[in-house]
């Protein structure tokens, strides 16, 4: 258990990181400028950055995350469009994990 706390966190953020770096192929496309691939790699560029800095501290990236899908909901719900909060839910869950983790490991 203890291991699956330390790996599971990590990996779901790195995929995370993936999700948004696939919208970075977007701003190739003759619809979209190439502003829409800039804004997606300065995305994933920072969320990358938080993993980095989440892997060494635990307990601040996880509140971080948190709140970053704490954003996302409300955004997504002012918005009016509930699809949405499923992707909003994944750095909540990934905040909690880490937290738990750094918390555990004192």
């Amino acid at each position: 258990m203890k291991k699956f706390l330390y790996y599971f966190p990590r990996a779901l953020s790195i995929i995370l990181v993936g999700f948004f770096a696939l919208f970075i192929a977007e701003g190739f496309d003759p619809e979209f400028g190439w502003q829409s691939g800039a804004a997606h790699a300065v995305l994933a560029l920072v969320v990358g950055l938080l993993v980095v800095f989440t892997w060494r501290h635990p307990k601040v990236g996880g509140w971080v995350f948190v709140a970053m899908g704490v954003w996302h909901w409300w955004s997504v719900v002012r918005a009016g469009w509930y699809s949405g909060l499923f992707l909003g839910s994944v750095p909540i869950l990934i905040g909690v994990l880490f937290l738990v983790e750094g918390f555990r490991k004192k």
